[in-house]
């Protein structure tokens, strides 16, 4: 790739990053191209999509959820593990509205972002059932319960982040402090994981 051609994709990439975080995925091409202070043809050779664009933008922070994760299933108290997941992925999730978006989303990006879900999904289901098996958890706790959290605390923080940057939090502990009651009956189950991938694909 010519000196000129790597400017201009790290000028993508970087624009890209900053304006996905403002905003969330749901940002135009065409605006990115004007924050990097390109044309639109010159990101396109680049990026022809903006799938492919969020897949290289998003990468390394789907290999650190999954690592946050992996790191709570090996760790030596399950309960803590779970507490300490559950933050810092959230925590993840406040940093970057894009980010928040795409914990909230199956959305189909590339092969590669596919194979981190999955990596992701192995190590949750741990976590969640070493914590549940300990019976410190309430039993029907699920990585359901999760991926509800992640939606619900994504649009959360698009609302509050500014005004309010301790919400996400506030509902984190929240949640937290209901997942260790187990005996508070909930009459409600979780959804499904059927129900949970129709939502997350949506």
């Amino acid at each position: 790739m010519r000196a000129d051609a790597q400017r201009n994709r790290a000028a993508v990439l970087a624009a890209a990053e900053a304006v996905y975080a403002e905003h969330g995925v749901d940002v135009s091409l065409n605006e990115i191209a004007r924050r990097a202070g390109i044309g639109n043809a010159t990101l396109y050779r680049h990026f022809p999509t903006q799938d492919l664009l969020l897949s290289t933008v998003y990468t390394g922070h789907l290999e650190r959820y999954c690592i946050i994760a992996e790191e709570a299933a090996r760790a030596d108290d399950p309960v803590s593990a779970l507490r300490d997941c559950v933050v810092s992925t959230c925590a993840l999730q406040a940093t970057n509205r894009g980010l928040a978006d795409l914990l909230a989303s199956l959305r189909p990006l590339s092969p590669h972002v596919e194979s981190l879900r999955a990596r992701h999904r192995r190590a949750i289901t741990a976590v969640f059932t070493r914590a549940v098996r300990s019976g410190m958890v309430r039993v029907d706790a699920s990585p359901a319960d999760l991926a509800v959290l992640l939606i619900a605390n994504a649009g959360l923080i698009h609302r509050t982040v500014e005004d309010a940057p301790r919400a996400s939090a506030r509902l984190v502990a929240l949640w937290l402090a209901g997942l260790v009651s187990p005996d508070i009956p909930v009459d409600v189950p979780p959804p499904t994981d059927r129900q949970m991938r129709r939502v997350l694909h949506h």
